[in-house]
């Protein structure tokens, strides 16, 4: 099947390449091709030093502007270092050749001048913004004390409801997963006499990897950093600022994987919310209503349902709900006694319920079931999500993320970070 063009009633910005819901001109669309095919020959026949600046609404501005804002120190040493190559290279020719040195370098200094010349007029502010912008927060300019602001650890970082799996393998556990935006951050958890471990396996676990030293202590930081003491207004409200500054109010999801006897684990993983629970942080239950929090907690692995839920008047804890039983083949709905107020997500192995994508796509079927379960999930409150969904090939991974987003799919299980907060798959 053909995708659709857009409607007739929109037209192309050839500014923005965009499209705009404005009527379409007078003008035919052959009309238009040649138009722009004469534009592009126009264009072409100028010289690259006399054509204009790119505009400031295009791709190519940004990309100009973004090379303005890199420090001159390492341009420069980049240009010391590929000057000390090239003298180099001279050196061993001489040392082979009989052709004197003092021949080879006036040309080789000639050609790096040229280059670098050329290369650094760009650096060059050509009018008073781009002067402000490339200066901007320097040490000893009027700006130096108004780049930073209390609450901008996570600036310009929008966040998107996707969940960092197997967070710990990162090479920066949860940092990585915040400055790409996630919300919902996996930790496997294992018990010792001495502290709760981070690990996929258990060959895989040190001192130096905890739930303490890794999560608890970071978000604990982090949190305190983005809710300072009052400042110049001194109020008093009970306004509270998540870890993103453009969502203050998007809480962070932390889900911890019990890998040993829940008995002994979940006792201690209480124990190291804490932090979290004496700062008024965590979203819980109070017997009544479940009150939102900056840290929703997401129990799941070997926790067992009953002893989550044994504590009916006050819970910080809420479990993973078995999203395959919401659903059966049949497809007839299954009762169960998970709700909002004792679990948060309701997850379910991808290739074990929906199946394997036999011909690169979802067939209707494993899409009906799909919406089937997510659409029961959404009934009792909850937030379906899928794991071990395809990683490779990246085109069938994609179209997983593609479909699970438009089926009403509350979080993405994502491994590929950069891919997931790139946003360039699906329609």
């Amino acid at each position: 099947m053909h995708a659709q063009g857009p409607p007739s009633n929109i037209c192309r910005s050839p500014r923005l390449g965009g499209f705009s819901n404005t009527s379409s001109p007078s003008i035919s669309s052959d009309e238009d091709i040649e138009a722009s095919v004469a534009r592009r020959k126009e264009t072409s026949n100028i010289r690259w030093w006399r054509r204009e600046r790119p505009g400031r609404t295009t791709a190519a501005f940004n990309r100009w502007a973004a090379r303005q804002r890199k420090p001159v120190s390492k341009k420069l040493l980049s240009s010391i270092i590929a000057l000390i190559a090239i003298l180099s290279v001279s050196l061993c020719h001489k040392a082979r050749s009989d052709i004197p040195i003092a021949k080879l370098l006036p040309s080789t200094v000639i050609s790096l001048l040229s280059y670098y010349t050329m290369h650094y007029k760009r650096l060059i502010p050509r009018n008073d913004i781009q002067r402000i912008i490339s200066t901007w927060g320097n040490p000893n300019t009027p700006t130096a004390a108004q780049t930073h602001y209390p609450t901008d650890f996570s600036r310009d970082i929008a966040p998107i409801p996707c969940h960092s799996h197997n967070d710990y393998w990162r090479r920066v556990p949860l940092y990585d997963a915040l400055s790409a935006g996630c919300i919902s951050i996996e930790v496997d958890v294992w018990y010792t006499p001495t502290d709760l471990l981070v690990g996929h396996t258990a060959s895989s676990l040190t001192q130096d990897r905890s739930l303490k030293s890794l999560y608890v202590d970071s978000l604990v930081s982090i949190l305190t950093h983005q809710n300072p003491s009052p400042g110049l207004l001194n109020t008093t409200g009970t306004s509270r600022n998540g870890v993103f500054d453009t969502s203050p109010t998007t809480p962070i999801t932390l889900l911890i994987d019990i890998k040993t006897d829940a008995t002994k684990t979940f006792p201690v993983v209480l124990e190291h919310l804490e932090p979290f629970r004496s700062r008024g942080w965590l979203t819980h239950y109070n017997g009544s209503a479940v009150i939102p929090g900056l840290i929703t907690v997401v129990a799941t692995g070997n926790t067992p349902f009953d002893l989550l839920t044994a504590n009916t008047t006050y819970r910080d804890v809420f479990y993973d709900a078995p999203l395959a039983d919401f659903w059966s083949e049949d497809p007839v709905p299954i009762a169960g006694d998970y709700t909002s107020e004792n679990s948060y997500y309701a997850s379910t192995d991808f290739k074990a319920t929906v199946g394997s994508l036999w011909h690169g796509v979802l067939s209707p079927r494993q899409v009906e079931l799909v919406r089937a379960q997510v659409k029961e999930a959404k009934a009792r409150g909850l937030i379906a999500r899928y794991w071990n969904t395809p990683s490779w090939p990246v085109r069938l991974m994609e179209h997983v993320w593609d479909v699970l987003e438009k089926e009403g799919v509350g979080i993405l299980n994502v491994d590929d970070l950069d891919r997931a907060s790139r946003r360039e798959w699906g329609g």
